[in-house]
């Protein structure tokens, strides 16, 4: 019975619902149809396409022709994209032609058009509208020879394309984007061949909008939409406006210029089976013929095949006027000066390749009270300023706005803090990071700040996605010191007093965490790049907060003048040239040799130094003999070697847990097999050193024997018997030891053999004792002076695997926090 009733009831219910779905179906059909049968499709690739009407009259509305028609060129909308930006753009023009094109099909379904002597209709496929022409397809795909994307020999064939727009973007190296360089190769092979006709692309239109970045010098900024640009011109190709090459400042007002110009240049487009053919200014059209209207279209029938004639006669020709008009606009944002009816002057242009929109206004184009492609050129140029020759602020709107989403307090015009997770699971008592193990900070004390967002480098681990902004020197508008350091304090307390209330949160912590202790310049970015970064410092150190300073190995000139810190980090990525490209992508181009000159320069440091290994699997794993190299040139007293951190797959990473993220393991037999390379090699007298005497110039087995006997200060002094037994394998002979490790964090710390004293090693940092060498006066103090013993459970092979016992450990099975008090 009740099986009986849930069916009666499903049935009525289907029953009720069912003219009101049928109902919403005619009208959604009756909708598209009065759009003159215009919709969009996805293709299997995300390919967008706009399709014209069918079995209308030429222009896709209800006339009806009087003969088949034939399909007209096509509009294709191609891009090559490492970030995904180039297709958001063109997805975002393809929205902007469709609705020029579809308010061009309501128009003349309508048949009414306003004229300067009033409004009059008269049938669109007639008359002085029949030249309208069909409304052409619209396309966005892919430049790729892979699937059903744009190839090359998709392009150059002759009956696809009328229109084709690109949006391409520039890799490291000048190169085209990875997904791409099979297209950029067999384009340019087809350029380069003397057997492909030089007319191979002059029945197609082009427009290209470049995205590089100019950090990266003027060779290789643009260059693969550059040499697009080349190829197609070379094979014939014309080009209704100059190429953009813009970079991520000026990006979003170029774009409202390419654009505008685009939509203008389509709307005096006609598309036809033969080609495209540019009509002149409906103004200057209508004002030639307004008075003949009445016989023009009496007399429509009578010449269509004059008509006919005159069209394959105008396909040949673009309308100079407007590409002149086009090229005076990219000649004001430029700054320069072009008579737009000198044609020997144009072609001058054109052919060298001077006719490229690349301003460096960062405002947006006002495309809604412009008439024309020169009127938008010059409120762009009138609105953005920059006369007064101020070099500009680093963090401009669309930054601001996407690194404040990303969690960040800016600071000023080119800082910013961020609370780092660690911060707050130590606030909870849920354990510190792994400086914490290795360094006796205290992580609810640390601020992780930048004074300079922008960096040198584009890594493929990079935790921000490339978000920020990149340079090879500080070109913006530089903020005081005191200004970053007392707005960076005062923004991470701020976030601080936002975990009030948070579950393991206690007061007592809450009031230790406002009082900052550490700042890890390590946030994002390359903080060396801040040119006051030594009075920075010494802020810093005024206020008893110690200063881990990080950079990435490119500014050995400002590395040489740094103050000292409490310790200096070299991020050493990779270990030979290609390795380092690959993985930085730095924008140096002598970045090997800037890399080599960083690691002499820390070599004549004598306060604490640290060498620090990001491993990717794939990337930089395999030359451990290289690595080995680099440490006997710099010889740093500590390298930390640390998994890469996973940080989700976009297009700017395409890093994934399963083949890039080595597990705890593989980066402790890494570091042993690195510690065996570097036993071939002697430390220099001066790394032997421990307050003034060479407490270590004794035999392998006597240092053993004090390894493996009794400990001295508790458990504060205590030498764990895992660790002996990794020094009996023999990774712990010569110059370097693993010292320490942080299993969570995947990371792990070696250190040079003179931390170790008597059995105890010293990789703890005594912070009073350094803020009294600092006031001092003294340049010159070492490593030494300001080390303190380091506890038996941040050791090597404890365990506890470096977390701290005094701390709660929680692990989540099955979705449910499961507590652990031990800190196994």
């Amino acid at each position: 019975m009740a099986l009986g009733s849930m069916l009666a009831f499903m049935n009525s219910l289907l029953y009720a619902w069912l003219p009101v779905a049928f109902g919403w179906f005619v009208a959604l059909l009756r909708f598209l149809l009065r759009a003159g049968r215009v919709h969009e499709v996805a293709s299997d690739k995300g390919a967008a396409v706009l399709h014209n009407g069918n079995g209308k009259g030429e222009c896709g509305c209800s006339c009806v022709a009087g003969s088949v028609v034939r399909e007209p060129k096509k509009i294709l909308i191609a891009y090559a994209t490492q970030s995904n930006t180039a297709c958001k753009l063109s997805h975002q023009l393809f929205s902007t032609l469709s609705s020029a094109l579809l308010e061009r099909v309501s128009v003349c379904a309508s048949g009414s058009v306003q004229d300067a002597n009033g409004p009059f209709k008269e049938n669109c496929c007639q008359g002085d509208r029949a030249d309208m022409g069909t409304m052409p397809e619209l396309r966005v795909l892919q430049l790729t020879e892979h699937g059903r994307q744009c190839s090359v020999e998709q392009l150059m064939e002759e009956s696809a394309y009328g229109l084709v727009v690109f949006f391409v973007s520039t890799h490291s190296g000048g190169t085209a984007p990875e997904s791409s360089r099979s297209f950029a190769m067999m384009l340019k092979d087809a350029y380069m061949d003397f057997r492909v006709p030089r007319d191979a692309l002059a029945r197609v239109r082009f427009a290209i909008f470049g995205l590089g970045d100019i950090a990266y010098g003027a060779e290789h900024f643009n260059r693969f939409a550059k040499d697009l640009y080349t190829w197609c011109k070379g094979l014939g190709g014309k080009f209704v406006v100059p190429p953009v090459y813009a970079s991520e400042a000026n990006m979003v007002s170029l774009y409202n210029v390419f654009s505008v110009a685009l939509v203008k240049w389509v709307g005096r487009a006609v598309f036809t089976p033969d080609g495209v053919v540019v009509k002149k200014k409906l103004e200057q059209r209508r004002q030639a013929g307004g008075k003949k209207r009445g016989t023009e279209v009496g007399d429509s029938a009578n010449r269509g095949a004059g008509e006919s004639r005159q069209r394959s006669k105008q396909i040949a020709n673009d309308s100079d006027g407007e590409e002149e008009k086009v090229a005076a606009a990219a000649s004001a944002l430029n700054g320069g000066m072009v008579r737009p009816g000198d044609a020997n002057e144009q072609e001058e242009l054109s052919d060298s390749g001077g006719d490229d929109i690349n301003s460096s206004n960062n405002n947006d184009a006002d495309d809604t009270s412009a008439d024309d492609v020169e009127d938008i050129v010059m409120n762009e140029n009138d609105t953005g300023g920059g006369t007064s020759g101020e070099p500009p602020e680093m963090i401009y709107p669309r930054l601001r706005e996407n690194l404040q989403r990303q969690g960040y307090h800016l600071v000023g015009t080119h800082s910013g803090v961020k609370l780092c997770r660690w911060t707050k699971a130590m606030l909870r008592g849920r354990g510190g990071c792994y400086k914490h193990t290795f360094y006796n900070i205290a992580s609810y004390q640390c601020m992780e700040m930048t004074p300079s967002l922008a960096c040198a480098n584009k890594c493929v681990f990079c935790w921000r996605h490339h978000t920020n902004p990149v340079s090879r020197s500080f070109r913006w508008k530089v903020d005081p010191p005191l200004k970053l350091v007392e707005e960076g304090l005062a923004g991470h307390r701020r976030m601080i007093k936002q975990m009030r209330g948070v579950p393991g949160v206690t007061p007592e912590r809450l009031e230790e965490a406002m009082q900052v202790r550490h700042c890890a310049l390590s946030l994002v970015g390359e903080p060396i790049m801040y040119p006051e970064i030594n009075a920075f410092v010494d802020l810093l150190h005024e206020r008893n907060i110690s200063s881990f300073m990080v950079t990435n190995a490119q500014f050995p000139e400002q590395l040489r003048d740094l103050k000292p810190v409490t310790q200096l980090y070299l991020s050493i990525d990779a270990p030979t040239p290609e390795e380092l490209q690959r993985v930085d992508r730095p924008l140096f181009e002598d970045y090997w040799e800037r890399c080599l000159a960083c690691v002499r320069e820390l070599r004549r440091k004598p306060q604490r130094t640290v060498f620090r290994l990001t491993l990717v699997n794939q990337y930089n794993m395999e030359n451990v003999a290289a690595y080995a190299e680099l440490v006997r040139l710099g010889w740093p007293d500590f390298i930390e070697v640390k998994g890469v951190t996973y940080c989700g797959t976009s297009g700017a990473s395409t890093l994934t847990m399963k083949d890039n993220v080595p597990r705890h393991s593989e980066v402790v037999s890494f570091c042993e097999v690195l510690c065996k390379q570097l036993a071939a090699y002697t430390e220099p007298r001066d790394k032997r050193l421990w307050l003034g005497s060479e407490t270590l110039n004794t035999s392998e087995k006597e240092e053993e024997a004090s390894v493996c006997g009794s400990s001295e200060g508790g458990e504060t002094t205590a030498t764990s018997g895992e660790q002996r037994n990794s020094e009996s394998e023999g990774a712990a002979y010569g110059p370097y030891r693993i010292a320490c490790e942080h299993e969570h964090s995947c990371c792990v710390l070696i250190a040079l053999r003179r931390f170790l004293v008597h059995g105890v090693w010293h990789t703890w940092i005594d912070y009073d004792k350094f803020y009294e060498l600092v006031r001092s006066g003294r340049k010159d103090f070492v490593a030494a002076e300001y080390a303190a013993p380091t506890p038996s459970w941040a050791v090597f092979q404890s365990e506890e695997k470096g977390f701290d016992p005094t701390q709660v450990r929680v692990r989540r099975k099955c979705g449910k926090p499961l507590v652990i008090t031990s800190g196994c």
